[in-house]
């Protein structure tokens, strides 16, 4: 946690202000738009901050998403998770000193407030989409926050300033940037391992199975196949509409909604494809198909498939940009090119 914070409280006159020993918030907040800055110094946590039990009962904390480079984050409001609109995207969030994070409210799931554990700031209650709270940390440290109405529901967050170090429990620190693709599904909640589909000439992926908090996976959400084979992504016609696209824009499907939809590829050489949901993306909707006949270890040089490959650096990965690079290589409607092999 952080040493010496201060305290950002919104008062009736809409001004802020904090009296710590060692540290002082100010800003203001206007009515439906709230808005807090506010810097505090803070020690470094000796040791890393341990936050597997402060996210026991928080779903799809996978990873560390790494903004350092950053001078503004925001982090959504009432996102899709914990049974509901009752998550914050994303959870754990790493930024620089100085870095301002701004909380923005979807409108979703009722009234939210953001409240840091050690005072470091408090929000007012919103239940209004794009109300903002802003605070701005710096010195290096963690502050563990939560929505206080649903934090019994796993409605947390942490932000974790510099270089501290933290600990998300055995079973999230293993998921490698190798293991999750280079971080392109570490927040894809229904990933668990490569299914090996070899041997098969189609293969299919259903779209909008149950993952992500609702309707907003991939099944299987990282498949192997041979070289030639089809994969066919099929629609359930649940979650709303889905947009199948590669992040390196070889392929993008018609935006579509309708059960029994069909988009098809074939890939005829060894490679790791990495795509996406366009509309939900952030929410974890993401998917690998992984082309590898398996001869002289792979193309990975593992039986597994589990190892990176063809790696794009983590940051660019989980930042809207990554995606949105391979959503202008094709155009926002653009019709489906006739050659569909990979």
């Amino acid at each position: 946690m952080l040493a010496g914070p201060a305290a950002a409280q919104e008062t009736a006159n809409g001004t802020s202000t904090g009296t710590p020993s060692n540290a002082t918030a100010t800003g203001t907040a206007t009515p439906g738009n709230a808005t807090a800055t506010g810097t505090a110094a803070t020690g470094t946590s000796s040791g890393g901050a341990d936050l597997a039990s402060w996210f026991s009962n928080t779903d799809g904390v996978s990873g560390v998403v790494d903004e350092r480079g950053s001078s503004e984050v925001t982090v959504d409001v009432g996102a899709s998770g914990n049974g509901g609109s009752y998550a914050f995207a994303p959870a754990v969030v790493r930024v620089d000193p100085g870095t301002t994070v701004t909380w923005e409210w979807t409108g979703d799931g009722g009234s939210h407030n953001v409240v840091a554990e050690n005072g470091a700031f408090e929000s007012d209650l919103h239940d209004g989409a794009g109300a903002t709270y802003s605070y701005t940390p710096d010195e290096p440290g963690v502050v563990r926050y939560a929505c206080v109405p649903h934090k019994p529901m796993g409605m947390k967050g942490a932000l974790v300033v510099g270089d501290a170090s933290v600990s998300l429990g055995t079973e999230a620190e293993t998921e490698t940037a190798g293991r999750s693709f280079d971080g392109w599904l570490a927040r894809t909640d229904n990933y668990t391992e490569v299914v090996d589909e070899r041997g098969k000439s189609t293969v299919v992926v259903d779209v909008g199975v149950d993952a992500n908090g609702g309707p907003f996976g991939f099944g299987p959400a990282a498949v192997r196949v041979d070289p030639g084979t089809t994969v066919v992504w099929r629609w359930k016609g649940t979650g709303g509409s889905h947009r199948v696209s590669a992040l390196d824009g070889s392929f993008r499907s018609d935006l579509a909604s309708s059960p029994g939809h069909e988009f098809a590829r074939t890939f005829d050489r060894e490679r790791v494809v990495k795509y996406a949901c366009e509309a939900h993306a952030n929410l974890g909707m993401r998917g690998v198909v992984v082309v590898d006949d398996g001869d002289s270890g792979g193309i990975f040089g593992v039986d597994t498939g589990l190892a990176a490959g063809a790696a794009v650096g983590l940051t660019a990965l989980l930042s809207p940009l990554g995606l949105g690079l391979a959503v202008r290589l094709n155009g926002d409607d653009e019709p489906e090119p006739p050659d569909r092999r990979g």
